[in-house]
């Protein structure tokens, strides 16, 4: 995947656009220095939201990336489109489903080929509680050994480019994640997850190339000095 490859780990923002964000908190996340931000969400999404959280990060210096798990996520001239394919759901539909219908749509842009700037990401979603667990009917009780068979068929069967370990609104396990990177350490990770201080962040930066901040961006009191706090650590600067 163009972008975020190298041995430097990466920031990326996630906003949703199911969540209100003000002028202060949006102007943090915008020069906050992040490599980049994505637009994602599971719940309330539709194509006019998606679009005006778009023309608000329009400036962003960085890359702009936009989840599509269905087709009134796509908006034109985002510089990558990430096919979120969840290996431990238990409903085909978000391993294949949505996605065709997603594809369609792209295809309505491009005829039949799929621009270079498509990429499909195979999510291990860990959390039980959270939204995408429940909408994606996610085993998420599975051992280290299930784990690691999925993230090896995402990546060396399917060539899906990179695993997403999403722990989704709660810090996940960095025992697991460290235990997952030493066992596929050629397999590029991104973990998602609870990320609020910069010793979680440094602590997932260890195991995973690109750390990804979510849920911070709406409750954090000092989101500004937060973001840099974080920055430095997954930069290691």
């Amino acid at each position: 995947m163009e972008g975020i490859g190298g041995l430097v780990p990466q920031l990326m923002i996630k906003l949703d656009p199911d969540r209100p964000l003000d002028q202060e908190r949006l102007l943090a996340v915008m020069g906050c220095d992040a490599d980049a931000i994505i637009i994602g969400g599971t719940q309330g999404i539709t194509g006019q939201k998606i679009n005006d959280l778009w023309e608000e990060i329009k400036p962003f210096p960085g890359r702009k990336i936009i989840e599509i798990t269905g087709a009134e996520c796509l908006v034109e001239d985002a510089d990558e489109y990430w096919v979120p394919i969840v290996l431990n759901s238990t409903d085909p539909k978000w391993i294949l489903g949505a996605h065709a219908k997603a594809i369609q749509q792209v295809n309505r842009w491009n005829g039949l080929s799929l621009p270079g700037n498509v990429f499909p990401v195979g999510y291990i979603v860990l959390n039980p509680e959270s939204a995408v667990a429940v909408c994606t009917e996610a085993n998420t009780q599975i051992d280290d050994d299930h784990m690691t068979g999925l993230a090896q068929v995402g990546h060396l069967l399917f060539r899906v480019p990179w695993i997403y370990i999403e722990y989704s609104g709660s810090f996940g396990s960095m025992d697991r994640l460290a235990r997952l990177s030493g066992k596929i350490p050629a397999i590029p990770l991104i973990y998602g997850g609870g990320i609020k201080r910069g010793w979680q962040a440094k602590q997932a930066a260890q195991f995973a190339r690109v750390v990804v901040v979510g849920n911070l961006v709406y409750e954090s009191e000092n989101l500004e000095a937060d973001l840099r706090e974080i920055r430095h650590a997954v930069r290691r600067d």
